[in-house]
C-alpha cells in the first residue's frame, strides 16, 4: 500500500483478526531490506484495522486476540503465526474474518506470490496462498469459515489462485476481497476505509438487505465498497480497482453468513407468509407466484389480514361455473375480464388455491367457504404474467408440464409444443392458467404468438385446457371474442346489481368482525348498518341500482370498499347506526379518490405521493430504495433543489405509509425492490403525477355536504 497526497437468531462464534503493519526499519534484527527503504510508514494502518474490528464487532465478532502493536525494538511482528492460530484452533462452525493492512510484495524469485510486508520492510515467511491452502487443503480438520479482506497492494493475486477457482463455489471455506488487481497498488487504505464505512451503514439502516434475507450476500457488502473505494478514486486522482474471489457466473454466494442481516426477524415473527413462501419455493415454479394467489384468494389484504382467513365472498355464479370447468366440463378455453380491482384476481386466486395439489390443504381455510370449489388438479401449470415476457411466460409453463432446460427448442416453446408436453390422455388434460395478461411484458406478443394459438391448439387436440384472467383491453380482444364465441366468458362486470349489493355487504361485515372496534357487542348494530352504506354507495340501494347500471365505476367494488373501510378504522367509532350507514353511504367510488384520503389524513406525508408517483415507472421487478430516492425527488419540484435525492429517512417514512399501495420482491443482490400493487393506479400516477396534497380534500363526515366526485384534485 501507498500513502496518498450482533444479531438475533445467531450463535455460532464469531472472530476477527484484524492486523495493521506500519514500517520501521528501525525495528529489524538486520539490515533493512533493499526495497524497502523508499515504502511509506503506512503509520495509520493500526488506527484503520481497529475501526474496521469496530464495526465488524457490530455483527458479533469478537477479537482473536490482539497483535502486540507497542512491541519493543529489535522485535519483529510476523502476523504468519496469530493467522495460523487463529484458523487451526477455530472449530467448524466458526466464522472468523481476516483483515490486513499493511504493504504486500509479489516474489521475485519462486512462485511468485504475494507476501505482507513486515514491519522490518521485508516479506514474512508465508504466502498469502499458504493461509488460504491452510484451510482449504485440509477438509478433514476443522477450520473456520474465512474471509480475508486484504488493503495490501497487488492483494489481487489471493483472489484469483488457479487452483482456488477451481473448487467448487459451495465446498470453498475461505474467500478474498482485495484492495486491487493483482499488478495494481492500492492507496490511501481507501479498502479498510470503505469497509468500516460500508459496515457502520448497514448496522445504520442508510443500507438495508431485505428483512426476507437471513445475511447480506457477500456480493452485494463487495459492489458497495468497490462503489466507495471508486469515489475515493475520483477524489484522490489515484485509480483502484478492488478485486473478490472468482466464481462460475451461475454461482450465488447467498449462503454465505458473514454479515448477519440486521433487519432479519427470527422466523417465529417472520409471518405465515413468509413462512409459506420458504414451504413452497422449492415446490413450485418461480412465474407462479403462489402467494399472489394466496394473498388475492384470501380477500383480506385491504385490512393486511394475510392468508390466515378467507374473506371470499359472492360470485356465486362465476366460482360454480369456473369450478366445473376446472372439473373438465364446457369448452377447453375460458377467459375471466373485468375492470381493475373487480375480482379478477381473487376469484382465479381461491379457486386455484383450491385445484392445486400443493396449495390446496394449507389454504383450506381460503377455499373451504365457497358453495363450488374446484377437485385437486396434478396437471396444473399457473403464471402470474406480471412483468414477464413472452420467454418467461412460455419457459415456466412447459417447466411445469415436466420440461428440462435440455427439452427446450432452440427457437423457445410455443403452443404446439405445449400442446405435446401436455401429453395424450383425454381423460387427465393438462390445465395452463395464466392471470395478469394485462400487466406482461408487451402483453400483444403473449396473446399473438402464445395464447391465442394455445386456445385454438386446446379446442384441436381436447388433451389441454386454457383459462387467462385479463382487463379488457385492445390487445386482449382477439382473446376475449374466441371465449365469447367458443368458450366460455366470465365478465365480471356484468354482475347482477342485486347479488352485489348482497355480498358487498356480507364481504364488509365479514372484515368488520376480523379485528376492530366494531367486532364488539355495543357496536354490532353500527357495524351492520357501516356495511349496508358502503354497499348502498358502490352498488346502489333499490332505487339507485337502475342509474348505477349505466355509470361507469373505474375501479372494482370489493377493492373499494376494503380500502375504504380500511380508511374508516381509522376514524373514531361511530356506534350510532344512522350514522354508521351514512358513513357507509360517504364512500368514494374509486381509488385515486381514496388515495386522496390517505394524503389528507392526519400526520406528516408530505413525500408520500412524490414517492408513489416515482414507483408508478418502475419496470420489472421494482425500484430500489436508493434509486428512489432520486426519482421521487424529480417529482418534488417545490420542496427540493433540481437535481437533489431525498433522505433516506424521508422514503422510508413514506414507503410505510404507502406501504399498502404497495408491492416488493428481492432482488438478486438482496436489496428490496417496490413497485405500485396495481397497474391501474400506476397508469393514474403516470398520467398526473404532480397532484398537489393540499388540494385533496378531507373526507367529510357524515352530515357533511355530499360526496364529490371528480378529478379536479388528482
Amino acid at each position: 500500500m501507498r500513502e496518498g497526497s450482533g444479531l438475533s437468531g445467531e450463535s455460532r462464534p464469531r472472530k476477527v483478526l484484524a492486523i495493521g503493519l506500519p514500517v520501521d526499519a528501525e525495528e529489524a534484527a538486520g539490515p533493512p531490506a533493499l526495497d524497502s527503504q523508499d515504502l511509506d510508514p503506512l503509520a495509520a494502518a493500526p488506527r484503520h484495522a481497529a475501526e474496521v474490528a469496530r464495526a465488524l464487532a457490530r455483527f458479533g465478532y469478537a477479537p482473536h486476540g490482539e497483535p502486540d502493536r507497542d512491541a519493543p525494538a529489535g522485535r519483529v511482528l510476523d502476523p504468519s503465526g496469530e493467522i495460523r492460530t487463529a484458523i487451526t484452533t477455530a472449530d467448524n462452525d466458526a466464522v472468523l474474518i481476516v483483515h490486513l493492512v499493511a504493504h504486500g510484495r509479489l516474489a521475485q524469485t519462486g512462485e511468485r506470490t504475494l507476501h505482507v510486508v513486515g514491519r522490518d520492510g521485508r516479506n514474512v515467511d508465508d504466502p498469502v496462498a499458504a493461509w488460504i491452502s491452510l484451510i482449504e487443503s485440509h477438509p478433514d480438520k476443522p477450520r473456520p469459515l474465512t474471509l480475508f479482506i486484504l488493503d495490501l497492494c497487488h492483494s489481487g493475486t489471493a483472489a484469483e489462485l488457479p487452483w482456488h477457482q477451481q473448487m467448487p463455489t459451495g465446498k470453498r471455506r475461505a474467500w478474498v476481497i482485495a484492495a486491487s488487481a493483482a499488478q495494481d497498488q492500492a492507496w490511501n487504505y481507501r479498502l479498510s476505509r470503505a469497509t468500516a464505512a460500508v459496515l457502520h451503514a448497514y448496522s445504520d439502516g442508510v443500507l438495508r438487505a431485505d428483512a426476507s434475507l437471513r445475511y447480506i450476500p457477500l456480493a452485494t457488502v463487495g459492489r458497495e465498497i468497490t462503489r466507495l473505494v471508486a469515489e475515493y478514486s475520483r477524489e484522490e486522482k489515484f485509480f483502484q480497482q478492488p478485486e473478490g474471489s472468482r466464481i462460475p457466473f451461475f454461482d450465488t454466494l447467498d449462503h454465505l453468513p458473514f454479515f448477519p442481516n440486521p433487519h432479519y426477524p427470527p422466523r417465529a415473527r417472520a409471518g405465515v407468509l413468509a413462512e409459506v413462501e420458504q414451504d413452497l419455493a422449492p415446490l413450485v415454479d418461480e412465474a407462479f407466484d403462489p402467494l399472489h394467489f394466496m394473498n388475492r384468494g384470501a380477500g383480506g389484504e385491504a385490512l393486511d389480514a394475510g392468508i390466515g382467513h378467507g374473506y371470499f365472498r359472492g360470485r356465486r355464479t362465476e366460482a360454480a361455473l369456473l369450478s366445473q370447468w376446472f372439473n373438465g366440463d364446457g369448452p377447453p378455453f375460458a377467459a375471466v375480464t373485468g375492470k381493475p380491482g373487480v375480482g379478477k384476481s381473487a376469484l382465479l386466486g381461491v379457486l386455484i388455491c383450491a385445484a392445486h395439489p400443493e396449495l390446496h390443504d394449507i389454504t383450506r381455510q381460503l377455499w373451504l367457504p365457497l358453495p363450488h370449489r374446484p377437485a385437486v388438479h396434478d396437471k396444473l401449470a399457473v403464471v402470474h404474467a406480471r412483468r414477464r415476457t413472452l420467454e418467461e411466460v412460455a419457459d415456466s409453463l412447459a417447466r411445469q408440464l415436466g420440461a428440462s432446460a435440455a427439452d427446450r427448442p432452440s427457437a423457445g416453446w410455443d403452443a404446439e409444443g405445449l400442446a405435446r408436453l401436455a401429453g395424450t390422455d383425454t381423460r387427465r388434460p393438462a390445465t395452463l392458467a395464466l392471470d395478469a395478461l394485462d400487466e406482461a411484458e408487451r402483453p400483444e406478443d403473449v396473446v399473438r404468438a402464445l395464447l391465442l394459438p394455445l386456445a385454438q391448439e386446446a379446442s384441436r387436440v381436447d388433451t389441454m385446457r386454457l383459462l387467462i384472467g385479463t382487463r379488457p383491453e385492445p390487445f386482449a380482444e382477439p382473446l376475449l371474442d374466441l371465449a365469447r364465441t367458443a368458450g366460455v366468458l366470465v365478465d365480471l362486470n356484468a354482475a347482477d346489481r342485486a347479488d352485489l349489493h348482497a355480498d358487498l355487504q356480507a364481504y364488509v361485515r365479514d372484515l368488520l368482525a376480523s379485528a376492530g372496534p366494531y367486532q364488539l357487542r355495543e357496536n354490532a348494530a353500527a357495524a351492520k348498518a357501516l356495511a349496508l352504506g358502503i354497499a348502498d354507495r358502490l352498488a346502489g340501494d333499490t332505487g339507485e341500482r337502475r342509474s348505477l347500471e349505466q355509470a361507469t365505476l373505474e375501479w372494482g367494488e370489493f377493492l373499494v370498499a376494503g380500502l375504504y373501510l380500511r380508511h374508516v378504522l381509522t376514524l373514531p367509532v361511530e356506534s350510532d347506526p344512522a350514522r354508521a350507514r351514512e358513513l357507509g353511504r360517504a364512500a368514494p367510488r374509486d381509488l385515486t379518490a381514496l388515495l386522496r384520503l390517505d394524503l389528507a389524513r392526519p400526520g406528516e406525508r408530505t413525500w408520500m405521493r412524490p414517492v408513489l408517483a416515482a414507483l408508478a415507472h418502475a419496470e420489472g421487478l421494482g425500484m430500489p430504495e436508493r434509486v428512489l430516492a432520486h426519482t421521487a425527488g424529480a417529482f418534488a419540484p417545490s420542496q427540493l433543489p433540481a437535481g437533489e435525492p431525498m433522505d433516506p429517512d424521508q422514503v422510508r417514512q413514506a414507503l410505510d405509509q404507502a406501504r399498502f399501495y404497495l408491492r416488493h420482491d428481492v432482488d438478486v443482490d438482496g436489496t428490496t425492490l417496490y413497485r405500485l400493487f396495481h397497474e391501474g393506479l400506476a397508469e393514474r400516477l403516470r398520467a398526473d403525477p404532480y397532484g398537489p396534497a393540499a388540494a385533496f380534500p378531507p373526507p367529510r363526515s357524515p352530515k357533511g355536504p355530499p360526496h364529490q366526485e371528480g378529478r379536479d384534485a388528482w
